[in-house]
C-alpha cells in the first residue's frame, strides 16, 4: 500500500466524513510546497494554481515571510487580545493604512467565517435591526451564521433559515436568474433586491452582505455599475454594506481589495484567506462611526496572535514592495486573454471570467442543450490538470466551473505551462 492510501485510509477513520471531500479521484498527499509549487508524497511536482483556497498570495513557505514568523516564535507565542501586544496593534494600523474609504478600526478573529459573524453582529448592533440580506450563490463559511447566509445549496447545511437572513438575486449575467440581458436590464438584480427589503424585510435591514466577486459561486464578477446602484439602494433603506473580501483581497484582483475596483465605500470588509498568506488569521474593519457602536466587553482568544500577527504585516509588506498586486493584474489580464483563446476552439467551454488572478472557466456538457452545466466534465478537466502537472479549483452552482487563482508570485513563463496544460486537458474531454 502507498503511503498516500495508507494516511487516506487513517484519515477516513479519524476524520468526520466532512472533512473527507478530497480533489481527484486519487487524492494527493502534499509533502512539502515552495512558492508557486506542491510536490507529494510520490515526488511528483505540481503549479499550484489554486493557493490553498486562493490563501498563499505571496507564494508557498516565502522565506522573507517565514523567517520573519520563526524570530516572533522565540519571543512571543500566545497572550490573547486581554494584553496588547505591538504586532497586534502595529497590524491594527496597517489595516486602517490600506484598507479602502474610511475604514479604521480592527476587531481580529481566527477565519473568514468568524469575520462574517462578527461583521454580522457589528451592522445589527449599529443599526438597532436584525435583517440582514445576502445574495443567492454567495459563499460566507461554516460557522452557523455565515453558513445561513450562504447561498450555495451544496454549501449550506443549515437545515433551516434562522430569522433575520433573506436572499436576493445576484448578478449572474451569464446565466441570468432573470432572464434578462445586460445592460437592457437596466440592472433588473438590483430592483429583485430592493424588493426583498421593501417586502421580506419591511424596509427595516441592518446590512446588505454581498461578494465583491462570488468565489464558491464561480468568480460571478458583477457589471460596471453595479455596486453604485447597490448603493443607493443602501442610502435609501439607511443599511450597511458588508464586503466579503475574504477572496478577493489581499492583491488577488489586482488591487489590495477588490472593491476599490469599483467607486464604492463600505461600511464594513470582512477578510481573512490571503491575509497572512497561510497563517490563522481573519478580521472585520469598520468606520469609526460604526465600530464605537460595539461597546459590550468582547475578547477574541487567538486573534490578533502575535504570530499571526506577524506573519500577517509581513505578507502585506511583501505584497507591497513587490507589486504582486500590479503582477496580478500584468499576468491576470495575459492569461484571460490567452484562456479565451483556447476556450474558443472548444464548444463546451462556456465563459472566461475573473479579475487579476482570480480567474475561471464555466464547462459545459458536450452534446447538451445550450448552457447546461457540465459538472461532470469539470471533475475529468481537474483530473487531466492533474495529470499535466497544475493545481486547479473547483466551484459553481452547479459544480461546473474550474478556477485559477495561483500566487501572485507566478510570472508569465509558469502561467504559460497553466494554459498549455489546459489546452492540452480540455482537448482530452
Amino acid at each position: 500500500m502507498s503511503e498516500t492510501k495508507q494516511y487516506l485510509k487513517e484519515a477516513e477513520k479519524y476524520f468526520m466524513p466532512s472533512l473527507m471531500h478530497q480533489y481527484y479521484e486519487d487524492p494527493i498527499l502534499v509533502d512539502k510546497t515552495e512558492m508557486e509549487y506542491m510536490y507529494d508524497a510520490e515526488g511528483n511536482k505540481y503549479l499550484d494554481c489554486f493557493s490553498g483556497i486562493l490563501v498563499t498570495n505571496s507564494g508557498h513557505c516565502n522565506p522573507e515571510i517565514t523567517e520573519k514568523v520563526i524570530e516572533q516564535t522565540k519571543e512571543i507565542q500566545h497572550v490573547s487580545t486581554v494584553f496588547l501586544t505591538r504586532p497586534m496593534v502595529e497590524l491594527g494600523k496597517k489595516l486602517s493604512e490600506i484598507a479602502p474609504g474610511n475604514l479604521q478600526k480592527t476587531f481580529f478573529v481566527n477565519s473568514g467565517s468568524e469575520a462574517i459573524d462578527g461583521a454580522v453582529n457589528l451592522a445589527r448592533i449599529h443599526t438597532g435591526r436584525d435583517n440582514i440580506v445576502s445574495l443567492r450563490h454567495g459563499y460566507h463559511g461554516r460557522t452557523t451564521t455565515a453558513n445561513a447566509l450562504t447561498g450555495v445549496g451544496s454549501w449550506r447545511f443549515i437545515k433551516s433559515d434562522p430569522a433575520g437572513i433573506h436572499y436576493a438575486t445576484n448578478p449572474y449575467c451569464y446565466r441570468c436568474p432573470l432572464d434578462k440581458e445586460f445592460p437592457e436590464c437596466d440592472f433588473s438584480c438590483v430592483d429583485a433586491l430592493e424588493d426583498t427589503i421593501r417586502e421580506a424585510c419591511a424596509g427595516r435591514v441592518a446590512g446588505i452582505l454581498i461578494e465583491t466577486i462570488q468565489g464558491v459561486g464561480g468568480y460571478v464578477v458583477p457589471p460596471e455599475g453595479y455596486f453604485k446602484r447597490i448603493k443607493e439602494v443602501a442610502e435609501k433603506y439607511d443599511a450597511l454594506l458588508i464586503i466579503d473580501e475574504v477572496q478577493t483581497g489581499f492583491g488577488r484582483t489586482g488591487k489590495m481589495f477588490g472593491i476599490e475596483h469599483y467607486d464604492f465605500e463600505p461600511d464594513i470588509v470582512c477578510m481573512a484567506k490571503g491575509i497572512a498568506n497561510g497563517f490563522p488569521m481573519g478580521a472585520y474593519i469598520a468606520t469609526p462611526e460604526v465600530a464605537d457602536s460595539f461597546t459590550a466587553p468582547s475578547i477574541s482568544t487567538y486573534g490578533g496572535n502575535p504570530v499571526s500577527s506577524v506573519a500577517t504585516l509581513a505578507n502585506i509588506e511583501y505584497i507591497e514592495e513587490n507589486d504582486l498586486a500590479k503582477n496580478a493584474q500584468e499576468v491576470g489580464d495575459y492569461a484571460q486573454e490567452k484562456l479565451k483563446e483556447i476556450a474558443d476552439k472548444y464548444e463546451y467551454v462556456g465563459e472566461v471570467r475573473g479579475k487579476g488572478l482570480m480567474l475561471a472557466i464555466e464547462v459545459l456538457k458536450k452534446g447538451g442543450k445550450e448552457k447546461e452545466p457540465g459538472s461532470e466534465e469539470a471533475v475529468q478537466l481537474m483530473e487531466n490538470l492533474k495529470a499535466e502537472g497544475v493545481i486547479a479549483g473547483k466551484a459553481g452552482t452547479y459544480g461546473s466551473v474550474v478556477r485559477f487563482a495561483p500566487p501572485l508570485t507566478i510570472n508569465k513563463e509558469q502561467m504559460d505551462v497553466a494554459l498549455e496544460a489546459m489546452d492540452k486537458s480540455l482537448s482530452k474531454l
